[in-house]
């Protein structure tokens, strides 16, 4: 492999264990192998093996190939028919972008609502931002309420119980940030 085939790979490698959140150190543990190699395969000081790039590669949740492509632009385009619905009387959510495709921490929904409360008080881990496309709505938050109308944007702890009633027809996105 040439120097800059294997300086690419180790950049590859870097960027994923980062975006995963992981220290080089415990990818090292996870692999199996002490936290040197790691650092010469990530800085491009050796090529890895076959065998350790394919567990390189298991323990990042990437094939082997992923990792060895050129980067080069990407797309993707989640149908309407494979956007998933849950839906009831009261309200439906439809999950645009699911959890794994920014990362494993992030998904986000529309949402639609009529009139009357459309979640009840509930708590979620993590952060969620909601981005009130229209409609209004009373949002209640750890006990108080908040009107939102169109336009309005709110960005709050999950772990802090909230609902919604709807007083005009709603429509909104929801970011959805796990920890």
């Amino acid at each position: 492999m040439r120097k800059s085939e294997k300086e690419n790979l180790g950049l590859k490698i870097r960027e994923v264990r980062k975006d995963l959140g992981l220290s080089m150190h415990q990818l090292a543990e996870t692999v199996g192998v002490n936290y040197t190699t790691i650092y010469r395969v990530e800085t491009g000081k050796v090529s890895p093996s076959v065998a350790l790039l394919s567990d390189i590669a298991h323990h990042l949740g990437h094939s082997v190939t992923s990792l060895l492509e050129e980067d080069r632009a990407q797309i993707t385009i989640i149908r309407s028919e494979d956007q998933p619905v849950v839906a009831s009387e009261e309200m439906s959510l439809r999950l645009l972008i699911p959890k794994g495709l920014i990362n494993k921490k992030i998904s986000i929904s529309l949402g639609k609502g009529g009139p009357g409360k459309i979640i009840g008080e509930h708590q979620t881990p993590g952060y969620e931002l909601a981005y009130i496309i229209r409609g209004k709505c009373l949002f209640n938050y750890g006990g108080t309420d908040h009107e939102l109308r169109e336009g309005d944007l709110v960005y709050f702890d999950g772990k802090v119980g909230h609902a919604v009633a709807v007083q005009e027809p709603l429509e909104f996105m929801a970011i959805y940030f796990r920890n």
